[in-house]
C-alpha cells in the first residue's frame, strides 16, 4: 500500500476540514468526484482508494458528528421511503457479493471485472469470487452513506444552500478540468497532470477520433467523462431554464454542451439528446401545467425546433457539410458497432443476459459479472431483488410527492437535480458497466429528497451580487 502525494493532500484538506466544519467538508468533497484517474491510497492488487471515496470519510464525520441528524437517515430508512430501497440494493449486494459467486460457481461464463483465479479476464470465465466483488461492495456502500449524508445536511436551510454551492463547484471544475485536458495534450504537457493519473486503471488520455482528440478531462476515458458531464448539463440547463443564476448557470450549461459535441464519446452523442428530450417535454409540462415560466423557458420552446431545422437545412443544403456529417456520424456512431470495442460490448450485454438466466434471476453477485448497461448490469449482478431495489429508490427519487411550492427556490433546484439524474442514468443505459452509478449521482439524488425544513426564509444560495465578480452574476 501507498500514499501519493494526491493522497496526502486529500489527507490534509479532510483534516482541515473536520475543524472547519461539514461546511468546508462538502465543498472540497465535491470536485473531488471529479478525480476519476486519481489513487488517493493505491492498494497494490487490491485496488484503488480515490480521493472521493478516502474525502467521503471525512465528509461523514463532520456531518454526523451531530447524534440528532441520525434522526433524517433513520426516517428515510422507513418504508416505503427512498432510503428503505437503497438499503434493500446495498444489503442484497453485500451479502450476495460474498454468497452468489460461490453458490453459482462455475454454473455459468461471466466477464469478470476483477482478478480471478484465472488470471485477467479478457474472455469468458467461470462464475466465482473475484476482486471485484471487495471493490464493488465498498463502492455500492460509499454510494448508500453518500445519499444519506446529503439528504441529511440538506435537511437543514444551511446544509441545502451548502450543497448546492458545493454541486455549482463541481460543475465549474468540471470544465476547468476539460480545458487542462486539451490545453496539456496541445502543447505535449500531459505529464504535468501526472499525481491525478496515477490510479491502476486503463487510461485512454490521448485518442483521436475523426481527427479530433477525445476529451477526457480529469477522467479515465471521453466516455467517463461525458458521463459526468450529462449529470452537470441536466442539472444547469434546469436551473437556467427556471431563471435561477442564469449567467452562470447559462454559462455552464453551454460550455458543458460544447464539450460534449466535441468530446468524440458515443456516451455523449446518445446520451444528450435523450437528456435534451427530458429536459424539454419538462420545460413543456411545466408551461402547461403551471402556465408562467421564466422567458428564458419560453425562448427556449419556441427557438429549439427552430434552431434545429435550420442547422438540419444548412448542413443538407451543403454537399461539403454534409459529407463531413456523415463521415463524422460514422465513425463516432455508426461504425461502433463494428468495430472491436462495439462488438466487445455488445457481447458483454448478451453474455451478461444469459448470466441472469443461469442464475436463476438471483444475479452472479455484485461485482461479478460486467456488462455494458446499466439495467443489464443490476440484472446480471443483483437479480430481480436488485432491480426490485433501484426501480423504487428511483421512483422515490422522482415521483414522490415533497410538497414543492410550484417556481419556488427550493422546487427549482430539487427538479434540477432530478435532471440530472435522468441525464446520468441515461448515460449509464448506453455504455454503464457496473451497478456503480458514481458518487455524484447520488449527491443528486439526495438533494432531490432533501427537504429543508418549511419554518425557514428561502435560503440564499449564492453570496450577495455584490460580493461575486462580474463574470458568475447571475
Amino acid at each position: 500500500m501507498s500514499v501519493p502525494a494526491i493522497g496526502l493532500i486529500t489527507l490534509a484538506i479532510g483534516l482541515l476540514a473536520l475543524f472547519r466544519g461539514a461546511d468546508m467538508a462538502l465543498l472540497c468533497f465535491m470536485p473531488m468526484a471529479l478525480l476519476g484517474s486519481a489513487g488517493a491510497v493505491l492498494l497494490g492488487g487490491a485496488g484503488t482508494i480515490q480521493p472521493a471515496h478516502l474525502m467521503l470519510g471525512f465528509v461523514l464525520l463532520a456531518v454526523f458528528v451531530k447524534p440528532a441528524r441520525f434522526a433524517v437517515p433513520l426516517r428515510s430508512a422507513t418504508f416505503p421511503r427512498e432510503g428503505f430501497w437503497l438499503i434493500l440494493v446495498v444489503v442484497y449486494g453485500v451479502v450476495g457479493a460474498m454468497l452468489l459467486p460461490r453458490v453459482f460457481a462455475g454454473t455459468t461464463g461471466v466477464n469478470a471485472i476483477g482478478a480471478t483465479d484465472y488470471g485477467p479476464s479478457v474472455l469468458l470465465v467461470p462464475l466465482g469470487p473475484t476482486s471485484g466483488n471487495i471493490t464493488q461492495s465498498v463502492y455500492i456502500v460509499a454510494d448508500g452513506l453518500c445519499f444519506m449524508t446529503v439528504l441529511t445536511y440538506g435537511s437543514t436551510a444551511r446544509g441545502f444552500a451548502v450543497v448546492v454551492r458545493a454541486i455549482l463547484a463541481y460543475c465549474i471544475a468540471d470544465i476547468v478540468f476539460a480545458a487542462i485536458d486539451m490545453a496539456t495534450s496541445a502543447t505535449n504537457t500531459g505529464d504535468l497532470l501526472g499525481f491525478i493519473r496515477n490510479a491502476d486503471y486503463q487510461l485512454h488520455l490521448d485518442e483521436v477520433t475523426g481527427g479530433m482528440k477525445r476529451i477526457v478531462g480529469s477522467f479515465t476515458e471521453a466516455s467517463a467523462f461525458s458521463y459526468a458531464t450529462v449529470g452537470i448539463l441536466g442539472f444547469t440547463a434546469r436551473l437556467w431554464l427556471a431563471g435561477r443564476w442564469p449567467r452562470l448557470t447559462g454559462g455552464i450549461s453551454f460550455l458543458s454542451l460544447g464539450l460534449l459535441a466535441f468530446s468524440t464519446s458515443s456516451t455523449a452523442y446518445v446520451a444528450t439528446p435523450g437528456l435534451a428530450a427530458v429536459v424539454y417535454a419538462g420545460a413543456v409540462l411545466r408551461v402547461i401545467r403551471r402556465g408562467a415560466a421564466a422567458p428564458v423557458s419560453f425562448a427556449f420552446l419556441a427557438l429549439t425546433p427552430v434552431a434545429l431545422l435550420a442547422i438540419v437545412a444548412a448542413i443538407a443544403l451543403s454537399p461539403s457539410a454534409s459529407a463531413t456529417m456523415w463521415d463524422f456520424i460514422s465513425v463516432t456512431l455508426l461504425d461502433k458497432s463494428t468495430s472491436q470495442s462495439g462488438i466487445e460490448r455488445a457481447q458483454w450485454n448478451l453474455t451478461a443476459w444469459r448470466n441472469f438466466q443461469d442464475t436463476l434471476g438471483l444475479g452472479g453477485g455484485l461485482g461479478s459479472i460486467r456488462a455494458s448497461s446499466f439495467p443489464l448490469a443490476v440484472l446480471s449482478n443483483l437479480g430481480v431483488v436488485g432491480a426490485v431495489g433501484f426501480a423504487g429508490f428511483f421512483a422515490s427519487v422522482f415521483w414522490a410527492d415533497r410538497g414543492d411550492v410550484p417556481h419556488s427556490l427550493d422546487a427549482d433546484l430539487r427538479s434540477a437535480a432530478r435532471t440530472a439524474c435522468a441525464g446520468l442514468l441515461i448515460g449509464a443505459a448506453v455504455s454503464g458497466a457496473l451497478v456503480d452509478l458514481g458518487l455524484p449521482f447520488y449527491v443528486f439524488a439526495g438533494l432531490a429528497c432533501a427537504m429543508p425544513r418549511p419554518e425557514r426564509a428561502e435560503a440564499r444560495i449564492l453570496p450577495r451580487p455584490e460580493s461575486v465578480p462580474v463574470a458568475l452574476r447571475g
